[in-house]
């Protein structure tokens, strides 16, 4: 049983998956991965539940007891009352900064909730003191607590900062793997954007039929007016390798068309990169032909 259907707990439910056991996700929001592109969303219930996982989303935990060494948890959806039995619960609701007692006495930095409270450039309210990483940010990944690392170096030593902290990658370690950069078409109309989408089913690339990996898809967004890519969603095997090349082409304000003439080689997880972005234009090789509007 995973209480927590976020980021650790879809992970940890394709490993214990692997192991082969039977797993139960309980979940507060509509969805797992609420914070994702709702098609990863719904494309990652699909391939769990198809292994034989059990998802309750929408759903309040109550209490777990343990009687006898059996772990029960107790939980309501839909107004039902439910109650699921497992050998082992594990709690994945979300991390809080570890600060207890880092500081020594007489010493106290201006804190939210354990979080150390920072200043755009990383300074605390402690005259010569930075802070970074998962004790001051809401992100909390291990590759933006390093980028952030070097930042604040070069701010001390008074470089110019090389990392582009704006533009994070996330990934997810689940099987397949996820990854996302920048804006979601959905964020980017909030925001009064309007984009175009590209996207590429991986069922259609020869690598993945080669290593035989499960359904996905890449898509892209970019800005409908000025072709500039704003952001990506994978979902897919090497996910998670694949995502630093739309990290980039958001950082250095790539078009479409910059990033589809680039020549990437067969077979490989790669080439759908190309097409997802052939797609824009309804021009890529491996999709079917979308409808024209009736006459």
């Amino acid at each position: 049983m995973i209480i927590g259907g976020g980021v650790i707990g879809v992970e940890f439910a394709t490993f214990y998956q692997n192991l082969g056991c039977n797993v139960t996700i309980v979940e507060a929001m509509d969805r797992l991965l609420p914070t994702m592109d709702r098609e990863i969303s719904q494309n990652l219930g699909m391939i769990l539940k198809k292994r034989g996982a059990s998802i309750h989303t929408g759903a309040m935990v109550q209490k777990v007891t343990n009687e006898d060494g059996v772990l029960s948890c107790h939980f309501v959806q839909n107004d039902q009352d439910h109650v699921v039995q497992a050998q082992g619960i594990l709690v994945a609701i979300g991390r809080r900064p570890n600060t207890q007692e880092l500081f020594g006495p007489g010493i106290s930095p201006k804190m939210d909730r354990g979080r150390i409270i920072t200043e755009p450039d990383f300074s605390t309210s402690i005259e010569n003191v930075w802070a970074i990483g998962d004790v001051a940010s809401s992100i909390q990944l291990a590759h933006l607590a390093s980028a952030q690392g070097i930042a604040v170096a070069e701010i001390i030593a008074g470089h110019k900062l090389s990392p582009d902290l704006s533009t994070v990658p996330a990934c997810i370690y689940t099987d397949p793997e996820i990854a996302s950069v920048g804006l979601s078409a959905d964020e980017a109309k909030a925001q009064g954007i309007s984009v175009q989408t590209g996207k590429f089913l991986m069922a259609a690339n020869g690598k993945t039929i080669i290593e035989g990996k499960d359904r996905g898809f890449i898509k892209v967004v970019c800005d409908a007016d000025s072709g500039v890519l704003l952001g990506a969603q994978l979902m897919c095997a090497r996910a998670t390798d694949l995502v630093s090349e739309f990290a980039n082409g958001i950082s250095n304000h790539l078009t479409a068309e910059q990033m589809r003439r680039v020549i990437r080689p067969h077979p490989t997880f790669s080439e759908a990169v190309t097409e997802a972005f052939e797609d824009l234009e309804g021009h890529a090789v491996h999709v079917a032909p979308r409808r024209r509007p009736a006459k």
